[in-house]
């Protein structure tokens, strides 16, 4: 989940009176998950991230930065098609879904996929650099960490 605002989700949280525990059971995900997210410690995964929001009653886009990029494993959720889907109607393997979405590769024909995922190329283009760049910010807080 790109540019995941975790301390709106905290506000909207203690707005409706929800504790910890009751957002981690309504969302299925372990509290220390919603600590996690809440704190900016972790950016949530997609499926956390729509657990979290319909538990809270708002949209994932809510709960993200303004003028934030979705990535492209943000994305796709939001078009109902699974990673394997999404391979049939590209025609690759999963894994190549899995990769781009994770902005490890790049692609050949970016036409193709930006109307595979309903985006302008232009969308399709910064969708793939927020996907890259996620990755890049994980690696150099993993790294930072140590």
């Amino acid at each position: 989940m790109s540019l995941y605002d975790g301390a709106r989700a905290r506000a909207l949280r203690l707005e409706a009176g929800i504790g910890v525990e009751d957002l981690a059971v309504a969302a299925g995900v372990s509290p220390n998950t919603v600590r996690s997210v809440e704190s900016g410690k972790h950016q949530p995964r997609p499926r956390v991230a729509h657990g979290i929001a319909r538990a809270l009653g708002v949209s994932v886009e809510e709960l993200t930065l303004p003028g934030s990029v979705q990535t492209l494993r943000d994305i796709r959720p939001r078009l109902g098609r699974t990673q394997s889907e999404m391979a049939a109607r590209l025609g690759v393997v999963r894994q190549m879904v899995s990769q781009v979405e994770r902005g490890v590769n790049g692609v050949r024909s970016p036409s193709r996929w930006a109307a595979a995922y309903g985006l302008t190329l232009a969308q399709w283009t910064d969708a793939q650099r927020a996907s890259r760049d996620l990755v890049r910010q994980k690696v150099a807080a993993q790294t930072h960490r140590r």
